[in-house]
């Protein structure tokens, strides 16, 4: 079901998969040569802190997050502006896991049945397996999940980033409503979006547009999806392995990690800067 290519460089993530056809270059560095970042963005920065800061507020509430927001910010070396967005989302921030309380006691959730920053996997029979394991096919950390007592798990997804249509994350929740049923005894999952500094939810639809979960019988459908997503990348993973390997340049170069070993891609990022800042760069 799976092509050689995809076998030799699993186990795959979502965004390992969306890299090879984004920039073949820095697919190369981050899982070929295994170089370290040197470079990581603003929004990337503030993403990570956000993120921290709704995990601890999600287990242990009634932090002073103001106090780790700035501890975060010494050991990141950010900027007054990046302290400043941070601290803007601290109400948003305990006002989702006020909601959260409230959605628990009323759906019964039990601690046991929470799980937040969730290490999962999945083997290429579609089968639980161990997140470290390099045999296995998929793997990926879920931010927030939740078994209710209807049986249903609540996969959330915390966003730091603008608001896009639900349906472009859907890759993302192919992916972890396939690795959820294949490591919880569940009859339904549900997906949903908190974009961090938003009052609700956005929820992924079934496939007909509908609300409501998806069966364990709709996310078995979503095998042949994973075959065909993962195959596609097979003949440029060749290409890579051989070291032809050509950079992408766009607005991903300003988020690359790895910017600083890549000429082109260094060019794209300053000619992008000169514009927004006024310049002239010769088109």
């Amino acid at each position: 079901m799976f092509d050689e290519a995809i076998l030799r460089h699993a186990p795959w993530s979502i965004s390992k998969a969306n890299l090879v056809d984004l920039c073949a270059k820095q697919f190369r560095f981050k899982y070929v040569e295994k170089k370290k970042e040197t470079v990581k963005s603003t929004s990337s920065r503030i993403g990570v802190a956000l993120h921290t800061l709704q995990e601890e507020e999600l287990k242990s509430p009634g932090q002073h997050l103001t106090d780790i927001a700035d501890k975060l910010a010494v050991e990141g070396a950010f900027t007054t502006e990046e302290r400043r967005e941070i601290l803007t989302r601290i109400p948003a921030i305990v006002d989702f896991a006020t909601r959260i309380r409230k959605f628990k006691a009323d759906n019964g959730v039990t601690p046991e049945n929470e799980f937040i920053e969730y290490k999962l996997a999945m083997s290429t029979t579609f089968s639980k397996t161990h997140f470290f394991d390099n045999t296995g096919l998929l793997r990926g950390v879920l931010d927030h999940g939740m078994v209710t007592r209807d049986n249903v798990m609540i996969v959330l997804d915390h966003k730091s980033g603008r608001k896009k249509k639900i349906e472009e994350h859907s890759t993302q929740f192919f992916a972890y409503m396939l690795m959820v049923m294949a490591n919880f005894p569940i009859d339904a999952v549900q997906c949903g979006i908190n974009y961090i500094g938003t009052d609700k939810v956005d929820w992924f639809p079934k496939t007909n547009g509908d609300s409501g979960v998806w069966t364990r019988s709709d996310v078995s459908k979503l095998r042949l999806w994973l075959s065909h997503y993962l195959n596609k990348s097979a003949r440029k993973l060749t290409e890579i392995e051989s070291g032809t390997v050509t950079p992408s340049t766009g607005w991903q170069c300003e988020y690359c990690g790895y910017v600083d070993s890549c000429e082109v891609g260094s060019a794209e990022v300053k000619k992008r800067r000169d514009r927004r800042d006024g310049g002239s760069p010769n088109l």
